[in-house]
């Protein structure tokens, strides 16, 4: 049976249920709990149907809070389950209050005693059972904690406890009630303000700062006793004034310092009439407040509980609960209670220290405005280039700093000293701790600018200290450049960092920040080193490209070139045609080894490490045998490959052994030396198809050549490299593929097309034999002799005529003898063509600069053109059949 349950008489005197409506094991004087189980007892079964005492009044944890949990079976609820607690001053009536909402059998004061009943912090569950088609139930597993109150005279001016309780149940509690009657809104102390101010400061500090979850509790708040002079409103409106007061004062850890209570709690509001004068009132009104004790979720358009209707809704949000499992409750609670017991912040200071706290504050909050006008500007200069991603040196910043820091701390000594010598040195403590917090901002951003510009000085120096090098086409020693810009660089930052030093500040020193800078400063003349070697090695490799683009090309060229033509050598024999590959590798690797000591000799000066000097050896070889296979691909392209096979052949058939170029006549063997040639020049499309040894058919020892990656090679230094085939394993290509420089499709294709091309240049050769066998009768010199004697006679005795005569037969003679006939009438006939064409152009353009030639060109433009036709005997035209072709 609960109190709801009391007659309105029995209420209004405020008796105790009778005996037989109590329960069994309940006491006859309900003052301190008894019946409940208590800490450092065994308790029996029947204790536990009461409740638990969690925290007793030495405060000490009761260990056996698993067992009641597991006993009223909230154990194994997981989340679902709820936890409201009371807070309020001493005898008003908390305990009564949740007798009546939750059916609770917390012990109450006897009126005519007025004494503390409350002692330590009490558990119950909700005993209120459901009614069976109520459409507002309370929610399942409501656990209850009845807080002691604050304010006993049994306590007396230790509120030590009072704090710890408080700060207990507004960190676990997802409901906080607040009790307190209506006379005492708008009072400090009596409202329990004070006390209210030191718990949110220490729960900002323990349980707040630093969790990102920010969780939420609801401060309820019950106003007993209201006679309804003042409104609701008034009432609400007054206390949140008090809490936006008190908050506003709070000392909030850093980044919290504009937080907002309503970050953190939302508010509500009830009055209930009071008990002993309007009973039944009382307990109609709590009945309906019960109700309110369910699972509700947050309107999205209303942002906390602040009207009255708002109560319609349930208290229970989903924000407000802890996310902590009901069998980790008990672990949760006890690791919550040791954190307060033994935080030092709760101690309960004296009048005296309270009065030392308040002055000490005041002086330094007046201290801190002249040190705020020194050193707000720097911090404003500086914010204001780290905004814009571009922090400066502020210069004086050093001076102002030591001075500021020197003054604040002399004006709070000077004012503050005298006060209670604890309290002062504390709050020393913080000011300095505050100031120093300030200035090594300060000093921090003072490092990092320096830091950032030395270290693009530095880079800036060395990069115009090379470029400087390199005009003057001397060579620069590189890492002598870097050694001299690092000195300077590393000389300006010690300038700096000393400039800012503040004697006494335990933060100030810089061998942290000058290590890091010497260590910065290493990275980019590595990454300069770096660089330098990469243009290195571009230059060597253009050298590379540069040699072997003229030795292989000479290679290939030598093909189409025999010892009549134009690539003949000057000395010596040709060089075998089987053995091309042999003399490219030759030339390749010598090209190489050329380049390699090149490049070592050049990184020497750059101080580079033998790793990095491998590194570029081996990207130079790869870099290098790309090179050569780019130029291979081009000289092997199907235009060039088919030219040099035409000159490579037609060296072999047009020339003789000796060189000399051939006359058909028709008694050569024109045939036979055309098969010998054709043959000889296919063997040269296998032989060109793959780079391989004339003597083992082996391609050349590529991997072995190249070598091992090197242990220190980075994913930058293969990232513009091209996948090498049997160097490679992720490439999928063997070396053999690697070499193969024509496909079998392509070897056929070219093959197909130089047959062409060779039965061309035979059957060329085969008419210039015929043209010569055309012989002119005999007769017709006999008759050209008689009918032009006397122009021979004429032409013989003329000196001119005669000379004349004799050069033009010797012209013809050679002109014979070479078989150039056909040449020169194709020549003749190409030059009277392109005669004639040009003829007709100058004709077109001079009749368009004529105004007869454009009439003209006008009429022989008509859609109708006039033509001749043939007439009858009448003088009409005779229409004519067309037969189609």
């Amino acid at each position: 049976m609960t109190f709801t349950e009391l007659s309105p008489q029995r209420a209004e005197r405020g008796d105790r249920p009778s005996s037989n409506t109590r329960h069994p094991t309940a006491p006859s004087i309900m003052t301190v709990n008894g019946h409940f189980a208590s800490v450092g007892e065994k308790s029996s079964k029947e204790q536990y149907e009461h409740g638990i005492q969690v925290i007793n009044d030495v405060q000490e944890f009761n260990g056996a809070l698993p067992k009641y949990l597991s006993l009223e079976k909230v154990a194994s609820a997981g989340f679902n389950y709820h936890l409201i607690s009371v807070f309020g001053s001493q005898s008003t009536g908390k305990s009564t209050l949740l007798n009546h909402l939750f059916g609770t059998e917390f012990g109450v004061m006897s009126e005519s005693e007025r004494r503390q009943t409350t002692k330590g912090i009490w558990m119950s569950i909700n005993k209120k059972a459901k009614v069976e088609g109520a459409t507002k139930q309370m929610a399942d597993n409501i656990l209850v904690m009845d807080v002691e109150g604050t304010d006993g005279r049994e306590r007396g001016e230790d509120q030590d406890f009072e704090r710890k309780s408080a700060l207990f149940a507004l960190a676990t509690s997802e409901v906080l009630i607040l009790n307190m009657w209506e006379q005492q809104v708008g009072l400090y102390n009596a409202a329990n303000l004070g006390l209210l101010k030191v718990v949110f400061e220490v729960n900002l500090e323990l349980f707040i700062k630093g969790n990102k979850q920010n969780p939420r509790s609801l401060l309820f708040f019950v106003i007993r006793d209201h006679l309804g002079t003042t409104p609701l409103s008034n009432l609400r409106n007054t206390i949140m004034q008090d809490l936006s007061k008190i908050w506003s004062g709070c000392n909030k850890p850093t980044g919290l310092e504009k937080s907002k209570i309503e970050d953190y709690f939302d508010m509500a509001f009830v009055t209930l009439p009071h008990k002993i004068l309007q009973p039944e009132k009382f307990v109609s009104e709590v009945a309906q407040l019960g109700t309110r004790f369910r699972e509700g979720h947050k309107d999205a358009r209303r942002e906390a509980l602040r009207n009255d209707d708002e109560l319609d809704r349930g208290v229970f949000l989903p924000e407000y609960h802890r996310r902590i499992p009901a069998d980790g409750f008990s672990i949760y609670a006890e690791g919550v209670w040791d954190q307060i017991v033994n935080n030092k912040d709760l101690d309960l200071p004296t009048q005296q220290e309270l009065m030392a706290q308040f002055r000490c504050d005041e002086i330094s909050r007046e201290v801190l405005v002249a040190f705020d006008e020194a050193i707000v500007p720097f911090e404003n200069k500086q914010a204001d280039g780290i905004r814009m991603g571009n922090p400066q040196v502020l210069g004086g910043l050093g001076a102002v700093m030591r001075s500021a820091r020197m003054k604040t701390v002399k004006n709070f000594e000077t004012e503050a000293s005298r006060y209670h010598k604890g309290v002062y040195g504390r709050k020393r403590a913080e000011l300095e701790s505050k100031i120093d917090g300030r200035l090594k901002i300060l000093f921090q951003g003072q490092l990092s600018a320096a830091h950032k510009s030395g270290v693009n000085e530095f880079s800036e120096a060395v990069s115009a200290a090379v470029k400087a090098g390199q005009k003057k086409g001397a060579s620069y020693d590189f890492a002598e450049i870097v050694d001299r810009e690092k000195k300077t660089a590393l000389s300006k930052y010690d300038k700096e960092a000393r400039g800012v030093l503040v004697e006494g500040a335990s933060w100030s020193n810089f061998k942290q920040e000058m290590s890091l800078y010497q260590k910065d400063l290493n990275e980019v003349s590595g990454r300069l080193r770096r660089e330098e070697m990469r243009r290195l090695a571009t230059r060597v490799e253009r050298w590379v490209r540069s040699r072997l683009g003229e030795s292989v090309g000479l290679e290939f060229n030598a093909l189409g070139s025999g010892r009549g033509g134009s690539g003949a050598p000057e000395n010596g024999d040709r060089q075998p045609e089987k053995e091309i590959w042999d003399r490219i590798w030759a030339v390749f690797t010598k090209t190489v080894q050329d380049a390699e000591r090149r490049f070592t000799d050049r990184a020497r000066s750059f101080d580079a490490s033998s790793a990095e000097v491998d590194v570029g050896l081996w990207r130079l070889r790869r870099k290098s045998w790309g090179v050569l296979r780019a130029k291979v691909d081009e000289e092997m392209m199907e235009g060039n490959l088919l030219l040099k096979l035409r000159e490579n052949f037609e060296d072999k058939f047009r020339y003789d052994e000796a060189g000399v170029p051939r006359i058909w006549r028709p008694t050569d063997d024109i045939e036979g030396i055309y098969s010998r040639a054709r043959e000889s020049t296919l063997t040269l499309i296998p032989l060109l198809s793959k780079f391989q040894s004339s003597h083992t058919s082996d391609p050349p020892p590529l991997d072995d050549w190249i070598g091992n990656v090197p242990s220190s090679v980075t994913p930058a230094d293969e990232e513009d490299l091209s996948p090498i085939g049997g160097v490679d394993e992720d490439e999928g290509k063997s070396l053999e593929e690697e070499m193969t420089v024509l496909s079998d499709a392509k070897r056929q294709d070219i093959t197909v097309r130089f047959k062409k091309t060779a039965d061309g240049v035979y059957v060329e050769a085969k008419r210039s034999a015929i043209g010569g066998m055309t012989q002119v009768p005999f007769y017709f010199y006999v008759l050209l002799l008689l009918l032009g004697w006397n122009e021979i006679v004429a032409v013989l005795r003329n000196p001119l005529y005669f000379t004349t005569l004799l050069l033009l037969g010797a012209g013809a003679y050679v002109t014979y003898t070479l078989n150039l006939w056909g040449p020169m009438l194709q020549m003749a006939n190409a030059a009277w063509a392109q005669a004639l064409e040009e003829g007709k152009k100058r004709l077109r353009e001079f009749l368009e600069a004529s105004d007869t030639g454009r009439q003209a060109m006008a009429m022989s433009g008509h859609e109708d053109p006039i033509r001749m036709q043939k007439l009858n005997g009448n003088g009409t035209a005779v229409e004519e059949d067309i037969e189609e072709i």
